[in-house]
């Protein structure tokens, strides 16, 4: 795992002294063993920080467990086979994620060694901290091999230097070393890149990094063409509708401008959406105008390091949708979800609003144009406006420009799939799961499970493909039911029309890329 997602992933955990995975029926009374650790700091002094015992099987966790004032802890644990991690302290005492280090002296979880704990024993291990050691990075043109400039380094908000054509990588333990490479004017596309740490700080590294392409155009008035500020736009994947988890930073300047920069090769629409507060509506970028459809909205092609001019972007003013969702099985409103443009996979909608208690919802930011509306809710399937599984079928919402558009929509309940989610052992995990339909590839539902069995409410009849994603402390799997390590190998289910399917799901130890 990277520096940069261990990074992230600490922050999930931050609040938690001790977390434990789901464990089958009676683990609580295994056998136990207790483990033993002394850990030094490079000079021979007890160390101070924070230890992670994880099961080598992921069955099994304790985090954030400190060491005490002589470097030492113990930790009962079931009897098994573990892999322990050691996270040295800042001087403020908050935890150092890019010096973390995995018994015995190893950069990661599939390098670290395991410890095998036997029931009614005490197994004493001991770690010396290793002596973080600079390298140094350059990177090169994936098009035309030159070296690259302004390459820039992150590792977190702490150590995040830049340099010219080569960077110091600030010191890390010995050993390979995975770090986030952008560049300073945005000019590369940025990529995860392997250093390898030597003890001497002779390590080095060559990234081949891929020019950026960049879109640029001019966003204005459609009915003056004066210019307009603050106007965002995203590129999004020809023809799928598809957003990205948020609206993005290219906006337009006091006089229109915007370049959008970032932009990896391939066929591309645009999504430009104003300022909160403006008076102009939203749009999928056409080829003369706005429009709410992505299939209508124009088609960018981009080359590797290649800039394109795109018309200018004729925003016309915005218009309101509101209305009230309820279930069609009760007539009782739906007190909480979401209304969006696209399906989303934050906690936040970044491309439409949450439902009030009373199950209403406004959108003010929509061009006036037809707009297929996504409804999520707990208690019934997702789906799109006119209670349709995929958006090619949605019934368009129309907004007008300064109206207020009416659209109310009881929620199909739809089938209900349930199933257990278990790891290779069968013991029960906590997991997501994506179902998306066989043909299309949209996505129709998503849940995760806190104790092995899950719910999901999904619109039939349809052929669907069900991926998993299973994060246990320090690694990530990813694969499709039925066993598949690769979206082509995933078994096709087919959902009914009504009523209910049991669908277990077991998940594999399968890297997630």
């Amino acid at each position: 795992m990277s520096i940069v997602r261990r990074v992230l992933g600490a922050l999930a955990v931050a609040a938690l002294a001790v977390t434990a995975a789901p464990t089958a029926a009676g683990a609580a009374a295994d056998p136990a063993g207790v483990l033993h650790l002394t850990v030094t700091s490079p000079d021979g002094s007890p160390a101070a920080g924070n230890v992670a015992v994880t099961a080598a099987d992921s069955s099994y966790d304790k985090d954030l467990l400190p060491l005490d004032e002589s470097g030492q802890l113990s930790v009962e644990v079931p009897a098994g086979d573990y892999k322990v991690a050691v996270t040295p302290v800042y001087g403020d005492g908050q935890d150092d994620e890019v010096l973390r280090q995995w018994v015995p002296g190893r950069t990661s979880w599939a390098q670290a060694g395991t410890v095998r704990v036997s029931a009614g024993d005490t197994t004493e291990v001991s770690e010396r901290l290793l002596l973080p050691s600079g390298s140094t990075l350059r990177a090169r043109d994936a098009v035309t091999g030159a070296a690259v400039d302004g390459l820039c380094v992150f590792l977190d908000p702490r150590r995040n230097p830049c340099g010219d054509t080569q960077v110091t990588v600030p010191p890390l333990i010995p050993g390979p070393q995975e770090v986030w490479v952008y560049t300073r004017d945005d000019t590369h596309l940025p990529r995860y890149a392997t250093v390898n740490v030597l003890a001497d700080g002779s390590g080095t590294a060559v990234v081949v990094l891929t020019p950026a392409a960049n879109v640029v155009s001019r966003v204005v008035d459609a009915a003056t063409g004066a210019p307009v500020a603050g106007a965002c736009v995203t590129p999004a994947p020809a023809g799928t509708g598809e957003l990205p988890d948020n609206p993005g930073r290219y906006c337009s300047d006091a006089s229109g401008n915007v370049r959008v920069g970032l932009v990896a090769a391939g066929s591309w629409n645009l999504f430009a959406r104003p300022a909160g507060g403006s008076a102009y509506g939203a749009q999928w970028v056409g080829a003369t105008g706005g429009t709410g459809d992505a299939k209508q909205a124009r088609v960018v092609t981009l080359r590797a390091g290649q800039t394109v001019t795109v018309p200018a972007i004729r925003l016309d003013r915005a218009g309101v949708v509101t209305g009230t969702v309820t279930s069609a099985a009760t007539g009782t409103p739906a007190t909480s979800g979401t209304v969006t443009l696209a399906p989303e996979s934050g906690f936040f909608p970044d491309w439409g609003v949450e439902l009030d208690a009373q199950g209403r919802y406004r959108i003010d930011w929509l061009g006036p144009y037809g707009w297929p509306l996504l409804f999520a809710t707990a208690d019934n399937a997702t789906q799109w406006s006119g209670g349709f599984a995929l958006r090619g079928k949605a019934e368009p919402v129309t907004v007008r420009t300064g109206a207020t558009t009416v659209y109310n929509l009881a929620l199909r309940r739809g089938v209900l799939v349930t199933g257990r989610l278990v790891d290779p052992e069968g013991r029960p995990v906590v997991a997501e799961l994506t179902v998306r339909n066989a043909r299309t590839r949209e996505v129709i539902g998503r849940t995760s499970d806190r104790d092995g069995e899950y719910a999901l409410r999904v619109l039939g009849p349809q052929p669907v493909t069900v991926a998993w994603l299973w994060t246990p402390p320090f690694v990530s799997y990813a694969g499709w039911y039925d066993g598949a390590a690769r979206a082509a190998d995933a078994t096709e289910v087919t959902l009914p029309g009504t009523g209910s399917l049991r669908l277990d799901v077991r998940v594999s130890r399968f890297p997630a890329s």
